[in-house]
Order: C-alpha cells, then structure tokens, then sequence
C-alpha cells in the first residue's frame, strides 16, 4: 500500500490565490467554529454530497501543496500558538 496520490495536472477546480494565503496564514479562532447553520447543513447532506465535498477537498488540497504550500502537523498535546 503507498500514501501517494496520483492527482492529474488540470486545475479545473483549482484554489485561487487568496484561498491559499488564507489556508497559509491559517483559520482564527472564530473561523474555525462551526456554526448552527453549517451543522446543520452537514447533517442533511446525502452520501454522494458528502463524498463530492471530500473529493473536492483532497483536491484543493493537492493543487496547494503542488504550488509548494507546506501542512504543519502540530501534535495533539502542544499548541500552534506557543
């Protein structure tokens, strides 16, 4: 088994430029609370809907990373903002 993905070079969905500096700069504490409204939505999404934004996700994910961002995994006893 191998942890790599073969993405294609197409950036139909690809993430625009303020995306990606805001992923860069990272979530503050009130973007990163999920709202009532959000919950909810979720909650009401079908299978295929959720898969779609899963997809969608990995590829925005993939199109960052490919433009040389970088994810910092921070363990989950130590804070990000020491």
């Amino acid at each position: 088994m191998t942890d790599i993905n073969d993405y294609a070079e197409n950036d139909d969905q690809a993430v625009d430029e303020d995306e990606a500096q805001a992923a860069e700069k990272g979530a503050t504490d009130t973007e990163s609370t999920i709202s009532d409204a959000d919950l909810a939505e979720a909650e009401t999404l079908s299978v295929t809907a959720k898969n779609k934004q899963r997809q969608t996700l990995e590829d925005e994910v993939a199109a960052f990373l490919a433009r040389g961002g970088k994810i910092t995994e921070v363990p989950p006893d130590e804070s990000a903002y020491d």
